[in-house]
Order: structure tokens, then C-alpha cells, then sequence
């Protein structure tokens, strides 16, 4: 009896319409045969699958080597593949981002042998910031060196930190983030919990030639009373001390600092500025300000400061006396966060015209100072450009809104004043008011071009309302409606 051959395409799917069709068909085929007959009509189905099997095995991977083949050309003539290693490195560079450049790196350097290559020999795709857990119980360690490795012998940035409740600090770690301290450009401690002070001794006896940032976080005040010394750092140039009980033991080339941030001590606190001469911008945090001793009435004087930041955490009637030791003469950048039981008025004043250049004015979270307080701020700074009132509620009122309104023929107060930033949980002012003097400070591009003189005062850039539970009228929005809201916010 001939072999019958089943007509079914060998990728043909089974389905149970496709399964009934063949039971008919082979039922119709086998009506005249015995079992034995159709037990060899089985075996021989099952060697043809066999063979076809074999032959589509062969045929799919020489489809595939093709397929490979295709994908090689393409490459080759790829315009990467025509670009010089350097370019390739930048545009490496331009993929990575900084949230996700430890993945991006690895991403980048796993694509093919060539790729990896050139990653691989780009140490500045390997200097982002890089945070180092000191606690971490897994052996990281390796992968730590690899990685610190492939970035020299750049610059890098590392941010150790502990995790809360763990003290234990896992030796090989830090024996890797030692190892490159020579090329640390930046250092940050950070800790929830203070980092002990055995930890930061160790890392100032390394020789960090290449140092320029350093945050030392807070440090605990161990009964050690060694001093923690970072002398050997030649280009360190910025300097963050918060919380540190012991920063009166800190040795550092303080004069050779432009940019500090401390947090100690009033007394402390007036030690390090007296010694940082050079600074360009200072941030300066402490809980009080108590008068200092008349010996150490000693004016601290610098000649290059441009921004400077106060924060008095406290309710303090004493920070006068800070503006009464201070003298910056070209200080453009002030921020004040303080609460005095009695806004210091007298000797704000003073301290403003020992500082006739500020641009930019910041004031946060005075309860004591008022609108008249204000007015005198800004009436000696005649150079404001920027204003910014922070949860200062008894400032921002019609007396103080009406100094600003701009009239022809009268002196304006402040004529630079463009940026004018407003926050505050309650309002204590005439809406109609407030948009008469944003109006008059604000001409449209026809207005500004057909003026025969211009207007003596500068046009808004940026004015922004956020007065909390506050509704507007419709008044106040019809007032300003020439004024484009990338302009006016509120």
C-alpha cells in the first residue's frame, strides 16, 4: 500500500479546526486498513517530521548567520562607525544622565566590544557624583574599584553616607574611597546620624591635592580632643560645616575659602568668618546671636563677598550686633531668615550704607518687621533689582505697595526693581492698590517704542503672588490683563 503524505504545511499552526479537518481526512485515508497498517503510516509521519525538523533547524540558522551578516555590514557602515573615537566619547557623554549615570554608563559600555572599548577608555564618563554607602553589609567593594578605576585620573565627586541605626563601616569600601583621595574633587559626609569624628580624622591625614568642595555634614563630639586637620588641600575652595558641636577643632586653610557655610556657636561662628577674608559667598546659620565682648569688637571685613545668607533660627533681639561687625562692600546677594523680638531698623541701616551695591533682597520669616521697616530696607538700596518676602506678614501692605507705585515726574523708589517675589499666609492689602503699582511699572512693547523718553523705572521681568487660601477678584485680573502670565503669577 503507497504511503500517504499529508498536506500540511510544516510552520502550519494546530488548530482545533485544522486537528478535525486531519481526523477526517486520515479516517477517510485508513477506512480499508488494519492497525498494523496504520501503525507504519505513524512511524513513517514521524520520521518525515523528523527530517523536516532537521531541515528547518538548518535552514533557520543559516537564516540567522545571514541575518548576523546583514547586521555586521549595516555596522560597518554605520555613521558612528565613521565617526572619530572622540566624537563617539561625546556623544556618550550627552546620553548619560546625571539621575541614572551609573546605569547608563554600564547600558552604553554592554552594546558591543567597540562600544566598551571607548567607554571603558572615557574616564570622564565614570566622574559623575558618586554616593558611597560605607554601611553597605554586600561586597561592593570590587565593583567600587572598577568603577573608581575607569575615571582616572580625572577629578571625581563622592557622597558617603551611613545608613540610620548602622555604625559598623565596611573596611573594604572604605579602603577603595581612600585609595583615590588624591583625586577627590569634591567630598560630602552625609549622615542622618552624625558621622564620628574618628571617620573625618581619617580622611584629613590623606593627601587631597585635588579637593576644591568639602561638606563635612555633622560630626559627632567624641571625648577625643584631637583637632580634625585638612591642611593638605591646596585648592579647597568651598567649605559646609552644619551642625558640627566641634568646628572650633577643625583646622582648615580658612583664607584660602570663597564660598563657607557654617552652623556653630554665635562665638564659633564669628572665629571662622574672622579668618575667612577671601570669601565670595558665605552662608551663616546659628540659633542665636548673643552681643559679643567689647575686646573682640573687631569688624569683619570682605572685600570680595557677593552673596551672603543669615539664618537665626531663634527669636534673637541680639542680631544687630552682627551688622554692627560686619562691612561688605560690594555684597550684591542678601538673604535674612531671622525673627528678632525688635526688627533692628537703626542698625540694618547702617550696615546698608557701609553695602551700597546690593541687587537682590531677601527677607524671611520676621513676624517683628513692618511695612515702614521695609520701606527704609529698600529706600537704601538703590540698586534692587530683585525683592523677595517670604512669610513676612506685616511688610507687604498698602503703605509699602504705594512707595513702589511708579508716577512721571516723581523719583521713583528702587527704579530697577523688576523681580518682585511675594509669599505670605495672610493678605493685609488693597487688591486695587497692588495693581495700580504693578500697572504702572509696565508697558507693553508698542507702549515702550512709541515713549518720546523712557520711563524711569524698569518693566516687570518677573512678578509672582502666592498668598496662601487667598481669592482674587476679578478686578485685580482685568487691571494686569496686558501683563503675559510667564510675567504675572498669582
Amino acid at each position: 500500500m503507497a504511503v500517504y503524505t499529508p498536506q500540511l504545511h510544516a510552520s502550519m499552526t494546530l488548530t482545533p479546526a485544522s486537528v478535525r479537518a486531519a481526523v477526517l481526512e486520515q479516517t477517510e485515508r485508513t477506512r480499508q486498513s488494519s492497525k498494523a497498517d496504520i501503525e507504519r503510516f505513524i512511524t513513517e509521519s514521524e520520521l518525515r517530521i523528523i527530517s523536516l525538523d532537521s531541515q528547518i533547524n538548518a535552514l533557520t540558522e543559516l537564516r540567522d548567520l545571514q541575518r548576523a551578516c546583514v547586521l555586521a555590514l549595516r555596522y560597518i557602515i554605520s555613521p558612528i562607525r565613521t565617526l572619530p573615537v572622540e566624537l563617539v566619547a561625546e556623544i556618550f557623554d550627552l546620553a548619560i544622565e546625571d539621575k541614572t549615570h551609573i546605569h547608563d554608563a554600564h547600558r552604553i559600555s554592554q552594546v558591543c566590544a567597540d562600544w566598551r572599548q571607548v567607554a571603558h577608555k572615557t574616564p570622564r564618563l565614570w566622574i559623575r557624583p558618586l554616593r558611597v554607602n560605607l554601611c553597605k553589609k554586600e561586597n561592593v567593594s570590587d565593583g567600587l574599584k572598577t568603577w573608581l578605576a575607569r575615571s582616572a585620573p580625572m577629578p571625581i565627586m563622592i557622597r558617603m553616607s551611613f545608613l540610620p541605626g548602622l555604625r559598623d563601616i565596611s573596611a573594604g569600601i572604605l579602603e577603595e574611597v581612600l585609595r583615590v583621595a588624591p583625586r577627590l574633587g569634591s567630598l560630602q559626609i552625609s549622615t542622618i546620624l552624625a558621622a564620628p569624628s574618628s571617620l573625618v580624622r581619617q580622611l584629613g591625614q590623606c593627601r587631597l591635592a585635588s579637593l576644591e568642595e568639602l561638606d563635612l555634614g555633622r560630626i559627632d563630639d567624641e571625648i577625643d580632643s584631637t583637632p580634625l586637620s585638612f591642611t593638605t588641600v591646596p585648592r579647597l575652595r568651598k567649605l559646609r560645616i552644619i551642625n558640627c558641636p566641634i568646628a572650633y577643632q577643625i583646622l582648615v586653610p580658612w583664607a584660602q575659602l570663597t564660598d563657607l557655610t557654617v552652623s556653630a556657636s554665635p562665638d564659633v561662628t564669628y572665629g571662622i568668618l574672622s579668618q575667612c577674608a577671601n570669601l565670595l559667598k558665605a552662608v551663616v546659620i546659628t540659633s542665636r546671636w548673643a552681643p559679643l565682648p567689647v575686646v573682640n569688637q573687631t569688624i569683619l571685613f570682605f572685600s570680595q563677598l557677593h552673596t551672603l545668607s543669615l539664618d537665626f533660627l531663634a527669636s534673637s533681639e541680639h542680631i544687630a550686633s552682627f551688622f554692627d561687625y560686619l562691612s561688605t562692600p560690594l555684597l550684591q546677594d542678601l538673604c535674612l531668615n531671622s525673627n528678632p523680638v525688635h526688627w533692628p531698623q537703626a542698625h540694618f541701616t547702617a550696615f546698608q550704607l557701609r553695602t551700597p551695591n546690593i541687587t537682590r533682597l531677601e527677607f524671611g520669616y520676621s513676624a517683628s518687621m513692618t511695612s515702614d521697616d521695609l520701606v527704609a530696607a529698600v529706600r537704601h538700596a538703590s540698586s534692587l533689582t530683585h525683592l523677595i518676602l517670604t512669610s513676612c506678614d506685616n511688610v507687604f501692605d498698602d503703605t509699602f505697595i504705594c512707595t513702589l507705585h511708579y508716577q512721571d515726574g516723581v523719583t521713583p523708589l528702587v527704579p530697577r526693581l523688576h523681580n518682585l517675589v511675594v509669599s505670605s499666609e495672610m493678605a493685609d492689602f488693597t487688591e486695587d492698590v497692588l495693581a495700580g503699582m504693578i500697572a504702572s511699572r509696565w508697558w507693553t512693547d508698542t507702549e515702550l517704542d512709541s515713549e518720546v523718553t523712557p520711563p524711569a523705572v524698569a518693566r516687570w521681568t518677573h512678578v509672582e503672588f502666592d498668598i496662601e487660601g487667598y481669592e482674587w477678584g476679578p478686578q485685580f485680573g482685568d487691571i494686569l490683563k496686558d501683563i503675559p502670565s510667564d510675567i504675572l503669577s498669582y
